[in-house]
C-alpha cells in the first residue's frame, strides 16, 4: 500500500473517468475554429499529467502537426503508456519529456501553440510560467491557458444546502478561502487563479487576449444513471472531489496563520457529519444540483 501511494503521480486521484466529461464537444469545436487550430503545426502541452488535455486538442491541429508534452513528475513523463499509445495509434508525431513549467527545456520560439489545463493553479510562480510559455511560442503563435475559479463551488446550491443559514454558508466559504490562502503561503499555487489570467496575459504584452467560459455542467439528479453522473459518482466515492482530506486541510490552515486554527477545529466539530449526510442523500436518491463550474479559457497571441 505504501509503495502504491509513493508511486502515484501528482493529481492522479483527479484523473478518473469523470474528467472525460469536462467538455462539450460542440464547445471544443467552436473554440478550435475561433483559434484557427487547424492551421497550427506544433503544440506544447505544459504540465500534461496523464495527457487528458493533450489528447483533446491534438486532433484539431494540422494533420502532420508535432505534439510535445512535458511534466515534472516521473509518473507522467516516464510511465505514461496510455498517452504514448494514443499517439502511436493516431500516427501523429509525439514527444513526451521531463519539463518544469517555470523553466521549459526548449529554445525560444519553438511552438505554434503552447497550452495548459489546470496547471497554473498549482504553480508557485504562475507569472514566471506564463513568461516561459511566451518565450517558447513563435511570433504570431497562440498561448491558451485553461484554469478555474474553484472558490465559487462553495456558493453553488444543492438539495443539501438550499436551506442552510447565511452563517453556515459563510462558514463554508471562509473554510475554502483559508485553505486557498494557506496553499498560496506554502507555494502550492492559487486554486482560483483563472480570474487573474487575462491581466497576467496583458502584463506579458500578449495581444488579442480573449476570454471564454466552458459551457459544461454535469447535473446530478436521480436516478444518477447516465455516463457523466456515474463517472462523477465514482470520483466522489474516491473522496477526491468534495470530501475533505483532514490532514491536508489542517496543514493549509496552519500555513494560513495560527489565528485561523480555532475556526478549523470549530468547523470540523460543527460539520463532522456533512460528508456522511451527502453520501446518505445520494444513496436515498435525494441529492440534486445543476453542477455548474467556472472554467476559463484564456488565449493570447505573441
Amino acid at each position: 500500500m505504501e509503495e502504491q501511494r509513493i508511486n502515484k503521480g501528482h493529481s492522479e486521484n483527479y484523473f478518473g473517468d469523470y474528467r472525460d466529461f469536462w467538455w462539450n464537444q460542440e464547445f471544443l469545436e467552436m473554440t478550435a475554429e475561433r483559434l484557427d487550430l487547424s492551421k497550427l503545426g506544433s503544440m506544447l502541452d505544459v504540465g500534461c499529467g496523464n495527457g487528458h488535455w493533450t489528447r483533446i486538442l491534438a486532433p484539431y491541429l494540422q494533420e502532420d502537426a508535432k505534439v510535445t508534452a512535458v511534466d515534472n513528475d516521473p509518473r507522467w513523463y516516464e510511465e505514461n503508456k496510455e498517452l504514448k499509445e494514443f499517439f502511436n495509434n493516431s500516427h501523429r508525431k509525439f514527444e513526451l519529456k521531463k519539463g518544469d513549467a517555470q523553466n521549459l527545456p526548449f529554445p525560444d520560439e519553438s511552438f505554434d501553440l503552447v497550452t495548459c489545463q489546470t496547471l497554473l493553479i498549482h504553480v508557485p510562480e504562475p507569472a514566471k510560467a506564463i513568461a516561459e510559455m511566451k518565450r517558447v511560442t513563435r511570433p504570431g503563435g497562440t498561448i491558451l491557458c485553461v484554469e478555474p475559479n474553484n472558490i465559487v463551488q462553495s456558493l453553488i446550491k444543492t438539495s443539501m444546502t438550499k436551506n442552510e443559514s447565511i452563517e453556515e454558508t459563510l462558514d463554508h466559504i471562509k473554510y475554502r478561502l483559508v485553505i486557498e490562502k494557506g496553499k498560496r503561503n506554502m507555494g502550492r499555487g492559487d486554486n482560483s487563479l483563472g480570474d487573474l489570467l487575462p491581466g497576467m496575459f496583458a502584463a506579458e504584452d500578449l495581444k488579442n487576449i480573449e476570454v471564454r467560459l466552458s459551457d459544461k455542467a454535469i447535473a446530478m439528479y436521480p436516478p444518477y444513471d447516465n455516463e457523466e453522473q456515474l463517472a462523477t459518482l465514482k470520483q466522489w466515492m474516491k473522496g477526491s472531489s468534495w470530501k475533505s482530506n483532514t490532514q491536508k486541510d489542517i496543514d493549509f490552515f496552519s500555513a494560513a496563520g495560527e489565528q485561523y486554527m480555532p475556526f478549523y477545529f470549530e468547523y470540523q466539530e460543527k460539520y463532522a457529519n456533512r460528508d456522511a449526510h451527502i453520501m446518505g442523500a445520494l444513496q436515498r436518491e435525494q441529492y440534486h444540483a445543476a453542477g455548474g463550474s467556472l472554467m476559463y479559457l484564456v488565449s493570447g497571441k505573441k
